[in-house]
């Protein structure tokens, strides 16, 4: 796996060991003997992942992620610390400094390997949101990081419910979120939810290494749990089970007797990680849905309307089925905005996209694709239904007043509409365009017959 490491030691012997392991490992390595040199390189080439001991010889643990994590751009960088030997409340205070992960020597080369693979996995995803979803995410994140949240749902899952239903009573005194024991039957079967819970914990038993796999496997084939973060509690050294976890898409693993502040720690820490990444995600949505939508009418937009009509004319090629495309345009629109402002106008166009999108079926498409002009697509739709629904629509638009600002009297507005058909066999093939540009030479014909009325194309695109 590719990706580049920083190794911070200030023992020589420590990074020369711990650079052999990685580079076979097909890493690129880097090192630093303090973590004032650690900077200086970080700012030079920003590395994939820093893995650092806890004790360096110019500042502590905390110091140290603080000030790596204090550039917008490494706001998430993931950071692994090395403990001189196994100590569980050295654990916790590297936790507690801001570690996404602690190894204690001597170091077991499968777990760190699979733990830096699965950071990595995440990291890389992360980036990538935070990529789509705009530059300034990056602060957006770390802001989210250390900032209030709302209560979660954790969800506990074993092939013992007692040991479940026991930890349970323990974490409820630590944690601030909901604490719910998960049957394996809801963990697989959506039953209806939408969404899973936010951090599921799989605890293992000794013995039941295959169980635990298999509902692993299962767990991340649920679609409902896709969003979910795991983390995995293996109860004893067996390091060969939780690294198959991690490499089977654990998002944290805690090995060795249950402790319950570090398991705290990493749940919260995975908490926070969720809501993070939710809010990256609900962002995307947002900005997608920005363009796609025009913002005055929300409707729809040229942008997603033409993808729209050219895959309607694709399925519908072959099906007989014929389907209609109308272009609307407001009649004498340039008067409103000239004589009441654009103020009015706006109101206007809200008005007449509101009459317009209630005057269709539910599977209808309306967008605005002009100042003015609006597109409309009806799928298995005949000339003459195609006629009728236009018609109705420009006696709807005629028929309503809209009131505007400034104590003016209220406004009545038409419409004139252009209508072509849209009817593929399987010798033809429609154009989008094509279709667009024949209701539009009928909208002409519309404005030239005095307005407020419809003209349908003589010719159906083929």
């Amino acid at each position: 796996m590719s990706g580049n490491i920083l190794i911070v030691d200030t023992v020589a012997t420590n990074r020369i060991v711990l650079k052999v392991k990685l580079s076979a490992a097909y890493f690129d390595v880097a090192q630093a003997r303090s973590g004032a040199e650690a900077l200086e390189a970080i700012r030079r080439d920003r590395p994939d992942m820093i893995v650092a001991n806890a004790k360096l010889s110019d500042m502590g643990a905390e110091d140290f992620i603080t000030r790596v994590r204090a550039r917008p751009d490494l706001a998430v960088i993931p950071i692994v610390l090395i403990l001189p030997e196994e100590c569980r409340a050295g654990r916790v205070a590297c936790l507690l400094a801001g570690a996404d992960d602690v190894i204690a020597q001597p170091i077991n080369e499968r777990m760190l390997l699979a733990r830096m693979r699965g950071l990595l996995r995440q990291h890389h995803t992360l980036q990538d949101m935070r990529m789509s979803a705009g530059p300034d995410c990056a602060s957006g994140f770390s802001e989210a990081q250390g900032g209030f949240q709302t209560p979660g749902e954790i969800a506990l899952l074993s092939v013992d419910k007692g040991d479940a239903t026991s930890l349970r009573a323990r974490l409820q005194a630590t944690c601030r979120d909901k604490i719910t024991v998960m049957e394996t039957a809801r963990a697989l079967t959506n039953s209806g939810a939408v969404r899973g819970p936010d951090v599921v914990v799989l605890l293992s038993m000794p013995g039941a290494d295959d169980t635990v796999t298999k509902l692993m496997a299962e767990l991340r084939a649920a679609p409902h749990m896709r969003h979910s973060r795991i983390v995995a509690v293996v109860q004893d050294d067996a390091g060969p089970l939780a690294a198959t976890l991690l490499d089977m898409g654990v998002d944290d693993v805690m090995t060795g007797a249950l402790h319950l502040p570090e398991l705290t720690l990493r749940l919260q820490n995975q908490m926070r990680r969720k809501k993070a990444i939710e809010g990256l995600r609900n962002r995307l949505h947002d900005g997608l849905r920005a363009a796609m939508i025009d913002p005055l009418t929300g409707l729809y937009n040229r942008r997603f309307a033409l993808p729209f009509l050219t895959e309607l004319a694709r399925g519908q090629q072959g099906q007989g089925r014929a389907f209609a495309v109308m272009v609307a345009d407001l009649d004498h629109f340039k008067r409103v905005n000239d004589d009441h402002g654009h103020a009015a106008g706006d109101k206007v166009l809200v008005h007449v996209a509101d009459l317009l999108r209630r005057g269709l079926r539910e599977n209808d498409l309306i967008a605005r694709i002009g100042g003015e002009e609006f597109l409309i697509v009806m799928p298995d739709t005949s000339a003459q239904t195609a006629r009728d629904t236009a018609s109705r629509l420009c006696r709807d638009v005629a028929a309503g007043t809209v009131h505007v600002p400034g104590g003016a009297p209220e406004l009545g507005v038409t419409v004139s509409i252009g209508v072509a058909m849209g009817f593929s066999d399987k010798h033809g093939q429609t154009d989008a365009e094509a279709l667009i540009e024949q209701a539009d030479r009928a909208l002409y014909g519309s404005k030239a017959c005095g307005r407020n009325t419809v003209t349908v194309c003589a010719r159906p695109a083929a």
